[in-house]
């Protein structure tokens, strides 16, 4: 039987100037919606510390080995923020944490050019506090079939990428969730800020303040939604047959969501006409921060979505830098994709 195959790739999607309100004093977030921690000096000193008692620096070689070392330092971090990363582990509450004023190095080398680069002095700190911050959620992983595989990804603008759906792009990187192909996407996701850029906006919009019509939530629980690899894997492909059967929804009081319209095909008008709606909440109900130096955002991926605004990096060296790395709370969902390593998915 054939099928009414609609692409969501054509849909419209707002530019910056469409889709970001800011109703706060602070211009870097909207402080009513976002949830925030802010590290205070002492705090600094305190992580500083615990960072240098790290002794290993990072390695894909020998990722095992240096994660364990920063998982034995994260009960010493301050309490407060032990209360926060708890929190958001929890997920009644909340479903994703701002940390706001983190110690990095005052000077951070040159933004890359192109991927695979190396780690310099600075990026070795960034990369173990990092390390040290999340090990308490879970376990970092990678996808061993991304074209530049790394354990934490640095996402920087790339000129090549100017126009594509990917990270490195400079318009406006769609709604999604990471790797919702794969059924071991993320449990989490964490974003930390080495360089910012006052023009680029994140945008976050959590599952459970979706507003739409019953019948609407009902489509969107249905399998009738096609989900393909993104550009960033090596054998990521045009054909339909290769792409995943999934719903958008879960059809639990907990909504879990699996969005990303630039890969993915709605089957039936219907399933079409509700992600158009779905799109529309999610605008409605976005929140929105300016990560600047120091901010690490931490978002459950099975109940967030997130995007990014257009911006105008200039190639310079000075451009917008982030860290990013993807985690799983346990490698159970993930046992059949595990290589040797829990920290690599086949």
């Amino acid at each position: 039987m054939d099928l009414n195959i609609i692409s969501t790739s054509e849909l419209p999607f707002p530019e910056k100037d469409n889709i970001s309100t800011h109703e706060s004093e602070t211009p870097s977030l909207q402080s009513k919606s976002i949830n925030v921690l802010k590290i205070n000096e002492d705090e600094k000193k305190q992580i500083l510390a615990i960072v240098e008692l790290c002794t290993l620096n990072y390695s894909i070689a020998d990722f095992d080995e240096f994660y364990f070392s920063c998982w034995k330092q994260f009960p010493n971090l301050p309490q407060t923020l032990l209360a926060k990363l708890f929190e958001l582990k929890k997920g009644n509450r909340t479903h994703h944490l701002l940390i706001k004023g983190l110690p990095l190095p005052s000077e951070i080398q040159a933004t890359p050019s192109s991927k695979g680069t190396g780690h310099g002095e600075s990026m070795l700190f960034a990369r173990k506090l990092l390390s040290i911050l999340v090990s308490g959620l879970g376990y970092i992983y990678n996808f061993e079939g991304k074209k530049h595989f790394d354990y934490i990804d640095d996402v920087f603008p790339l000129f090549k990428d100017r126009n594509q759906q990917i990270g490195s792009n400079k318009c406006f990187l769609e709604w999604h969730v990471e790797d919702g192909f794969h059924d071991a996407k993320a449990d989490f996701v964490a974003l930390l800020c080495l360089r910012e850029d006052p023009q680029a906006e994140t945008y976050i919009f959590e599952a459970k303040n979706i507003d739409l019509d019953k019948s609407l939530e009902e489509e969107l629980q249905k399998k009738q939604f096609l989900i393909k690899k993104d550009t960033t894997f090596s054998s990521a492909s045009e054909d339909v047959e290769e792409s995943q059967l999934c719903s958008v929804l879960n059809g639990s009081l907990d909504k879990e969501i699996v969005f990303d319209p630039p890969f993915t095909t709605c089957l039936t008008e219907s399933a079409q006409k509700a992600y158009i709606e779905l799109q529309k909440s999610i605008n409605r109900n976005k929140k929105t921060v300016v990560l600047e130096k120091g901010d690490l955002l931490i978002f459950d991926n099975r109940r967030v979505v997130h995007a990014r605004s257009n911006y105008q990096p200039k190639y310079d060296g000075n451009d917008r830098w982030l860290l990013r790395c993807l985690l799983l709370e346990s490698t159970w969902k993930a046992r059949e994709y595990t290589s040797e390593s829990a920290h690599i998915i086949k």
